[in-house]
């Protein structure tokens, strides 16, 4: 997985460069040794930063990884290699490929294939994971019927979840749907009362202005019709000339409609009461200074009535919605039995295979529970739970929850079909020969599937690993080199018997690494 690792100027360290290309890049265990204090963990940071774990902290950090991960959806182009590089200047820059990232960016990618167990980190315990591995299992013995249900259920799941969402908007809506619901009723009476029309402002002010010259409408009419006292002496001109009177006769008749409609247009407006417009226009001037317009206060209106509908229709859409969501449990909860059964099944079948490593790992029994939870989750209504010696996992010791680590990921290893790269930090501490002895062997077995790093101060581990780097500083300065056989029967020595490395714990080095090899 991980083939190159580059740092410059990092913590204590001036330089590191570490290569595993002869490797199968799929697999392998490497380990770190060397004295407390060194520098072991903080080079495994060092890695860990370049992949957006930690901050970063060398000038200059570069990792080259061969593994098969989809960049296009960060928008990134792919190539043969994955490189990841840091920069720290004035501040930390991240590329991916020579090309620029967040380190948010970097992590979410190298999670795909990065895994760092530190001491206490649970989330392998977390019932999800532990449910994706009994799902991994069931789908190979029984994946159509068991894929077909699950993502039925999914897709149950998801309106279950959204119908859920809308109701409690609803419910939401309703808690303030009292006032509201007077608010808008108190809005739409008001302009109800007025009953606006459209353009009916512009006809009233016109009214308005008409009404005022009335009485001179009158009186011109008045003088107007005096013309036609001349009307019959113009006929005897034109007859006299010996002209055409047709179109005197056709003006004549066009005064008259003309004074027609003038009469109408005052008697209608000796109707209009003054009064009764200019209150009119009063309301109507008051919803003109609120809404701009009447066809504002219109829209207005027609908004609000809309609203006032829909919050009085609450009640019946969240009946409706009450009913969808009782229907879709009654489906879920039938879909969620069938996953849970067969969990259930898996479950023991994996529970064996933990005791089989916890055997190993001479650790007590575990059990691996599902227990059925009241609400609905994405993965149905299970909650998985792994338990030692009827002691919940986050009360037992380090040593032992470290072993419980490492049989789980053994486990896992024949359903897990992802290549993964572990960081371990320290799994073996506080463990006896006995016991250290067997966490080499698992680990061993893990690193058959897995490339895995790990800092351990223990002869046992590090006699098994496919690489074998010592750590030690000198003048306050970190140094990280690979170890041949014979220096690494020596560094295991030491572990076994400290500074004075006796005949027999030389002896018991080599005894350990003979096995390794060969």
């Amino acid at each position: 997985m991980i083939e190159r690792v580059y740092l410059k100027d990092y913590m204590t360290f001036e330089e590191v460069e570490l290569e595993f290309t002869e490797m199968d890049l799929s697999k392998g265990l490497i380990v770190f040794t060397g004295p407390s204090g060194a520098g072991k963990s903080v080079l495994m940071k060092g890695i860990l930063s370049i992949f957006g774990f930690f901050d970063v902290n060398a000038k200059l950090s570069e990792a080259v990884v061969d593994n098969r991960i989809d960049l296009e959806k960060w928008g990134l182009e792919e190539d043969d290699f994955l490189v990841f590089r840091q920069i720290k200047k004035n501040k930390n820059r991240y590329f991916i490929n020579n090309q620029a990232v967040s380190k948010k960016t970097v992590k979410e990618i190298a999670s795909n294939f990065i895994d760092y167990l530190s001491l206490r980190e649970v989330k392998e315990f977390e019932s999800e994971n532990l449910i994706e591995v009994l799902d991994k299992m069931i789908k190979e013995e029984d994946y159509e019927d068991y894929y077909v249900k699950f993502n039925f259920y999914k897709q149950k799941y998801k309106k279950y979840t959204k119908l859920k969402k809308q109701l409690k908007e609803i419910e939401k809506k309703e808690k303030n749907a009292i006032e509201r619901i007077e608010f808008l009723k108190y809005e739409l009476n008001k302009i109800e009362s007025i009953n606006p029309k459209k353009n009916e402002f512009e006809k009233l002010i016109k009214i308005k202005k008409d009404l005022s010259k009335v009485e001179k409408i009158k009186e011109k009419i008045f003088e107007v019709e005096k013309v036609f006292e001349f009307e019959s002496s113009v006929y005897e001109l034109l007859e006299m000339i010996e002209e055409e009177s047709e179109f005197f006769s056709n003006a004549m008749n066009e005064l008259r409609i003309v004074i027609d409609k003038a009469y109408e247009k005052t008697s209608f407006l000796e109707s209009v009461d003054i009064e009764e417009v200019l209150n009119r226009l009063s309301d109507l001037q008051e919803l003109i200074r609120r809404f701009g317009s009447i066809e504002n206060a219109l829209i207005y209106y027609d908004e609000k009535k809309k609203e006032l509908e829909s919050l009085e229709n609450l009640t019946f859409e969240k009946e409706e919605i009450q009913k969808e969501i009782k229907n879709l449990e009654k489906e879920l909860d039938e879909l969620a039995l069938i996953l849970h059964t067969k969990r259930k099944t898996s479950a023991k079948k994996f529970e064996k295979k933990l005791n089989y490593y916890l055997n190993k790992l001479y650790m007590p029994k575990a059990k691996v529970k599902i227990l059925l939870n009241n609400e609905f989750n994405e993965y149905g209504k299970d909650i998985a739970k792994i338990i030692v010696n009827d002691i919940d996992i986050n009360t037992i010791s380090t040593g032992e929850f470290n072993r419980l680590r490492v049989a789980l990921l053994a486990s896992r290893l024949e359903w897990d079909d992802k290549e993964k790269t572990l960081f371990l930090d320290e799994v073996d501490a506080n463990l006896s020969g006995e016991e250290s002895e067997s966490v080499a062997d698992v680990l061993k077995l893990l690193s058959q599937k897995y490339q895995i790093f790990a800092i351990s101060h223990q002869p046992q581990l590090a006699s098994k690993a496919d690489k074998h780097f010592f750590v030690l500083k000198k003048n306050n300065k970190s140094i990280v080199k690979e170890l041949d056989f014979n220096k690494r029967v020596e560094e295991i020595a030491r572990i076994i018997g400290g500074k004075e490395k006796s005949k027999k714990a030389m002896e018991y080095a080599k005894e350990l690494l003979k096995g390794n090899y060969g």
